[in-house]
């Protein structure tokens, strides 16, 4: 019976820490590609886990014209994961840079009303 109250109790402590709406987290959100040459292609994958109480909807993922990107097209239930990947083709770049990958959700902020929005990034150091 004591078991049975305290399994109670944990579940609810989990149900306590969760984010009301969607939320994303994730795993890493910067990668660190160090020195590249011009004419390398990288691929990053940013795991994210819907920490949330409500479903996530990835309305668009968007960066600069040197990454193709992809990501979930349906909804990422709650204690879901899910992956936005970015392929970084380096062949045009004259410069070290970080850059930014802007992640728009359909959601809306429950505490503010506005469309939720994350940013994951990476960086790479140009070398000759």
């Amino acid at each position: 019976m004591v078991l049975i109250l305290l399994a109670g109790m944990i579940a609810a402590q989990n149900v306590a820490d969760k984010v009301v709406g969607p939320s994303m987290t994730f795993d890493t959100s910067h990668f660190d590609l160090g020195p590249i040459t011009k004419g390398d292609i990288h691929t990053m994958v940013y795991q994210f886990k819907n920490t949330g109480t409500e479903d996530l909807k990835i309305e668009i993922v968007s960066g600069c014209e040197c990454t193709t990107l992809d990501w979930p097209r349906l909804p990422i239930k709650p204690d879901s994961t899910g992956v936005v990947t970015a392929i970084f083709d380096s062949s045009e770049k004259e410069k070290s840079e970080t850059v930014d990958i802007d992640i728009n959700l359909e959601n809306l902020d429950p505490k503010s009303g506005y469309p939720m929005f994350k940013r994951v990034t990476y960086s790479f150091e140009l070398i000759e």
